[in-house]
């Protein structure tokens, strides 16, 4: 079975203690994906600082196979009033991505992110429950107007992956999340015996024809 080796960047002692208890939710965490993901052996980095999404005092990022940072703000409101559903959710979508990392990878192209993001976050609804995170939320009405551009630069390896997932330049903040997300939702309701886990390594273009169906 796969493992999960936890790293604390903890030398001025930032966790005050916590360790012990961030440790436990995300072991929890990592041995219910692994029931329903291929995960092979992952290093877990977890550090404090207060750069973390704002809506929950956390934040992830699986940069390549078998590693994946989890930031937390113990200080943060957000976070105190919901750290353990928070951070078990945060670690899910990124083993997902760690997973895919390990199948055809996070992908070059916008298509191919709008994919990944997209199966992740539905993914760790599969494994928690619960409703789309506010990344993957916003109204159609913010979608429908990017619809044509993002089938324009589906096939792009230069597309500017800041502006379209983190809102900078021109288009709405989390524009690649909640297109993705919705995306992938089309894809699930035609497919109902599928699902994420399942598709872990599925081609990005299957999904494509279900980006014009939002």
């Amino acid at each position: 079975m796969a493992k999960m080796i936890l790293h604390f960047l903890n030398a001025r002692n930032q966790f005050s203690g916590l360790e012990g208890w961030v440790a436990e939710v995300l072991t929890v965490g990592f041995d219910r994906v692994a029931t329903l993901l291929p995960l092979r052996d992952t290093d877990v980095v977890v550090k404090v600082s207060e750069n973390v999404i704002p809506e929950t005092g956390d934040h992830g990022y699986a940069p390549e196979a078998g590693l994946i940072h989890i930031t937390i703000d113990p200080n943060h409101k957000y976070f105190r009033e919901n750290a353990d559903s928070s951070l078990k959710r945060t670690l899910a979508h990124e083993l997902h991505h760690s997973a895919r990392w390990d199948g055809p990878g996070y992908g070059d192209t916008l298509g191919e992110a709008l994919v990944t993001e997209g199966l992740a976050g539905h993914f760790t609804q599969e494994a928690f429950g619960g409703q789309p995170e506010p990344w993957e939320n916003l109204p159609v009405t913010d979608l429908h107007p990017n619809l044509t551009r993002a089938q324009q630069e589906w096939d792009s390896a230069t597309y500017d992956h800041e502006a379209w997932f983190f809102g900078y330049s021109d288009l709405p903040r989390w524009l690649g999340y909640s297109l993705g997300y919705q995306m992938v939702s089309r894809y699930l309701a035609k497919h109902h015996r599928e699902c994420a886990s399942g598709l872990v390594h599925q081609d990005s273009q299957i999904f494509r024809p279900f980006l014009t169906k939002i």
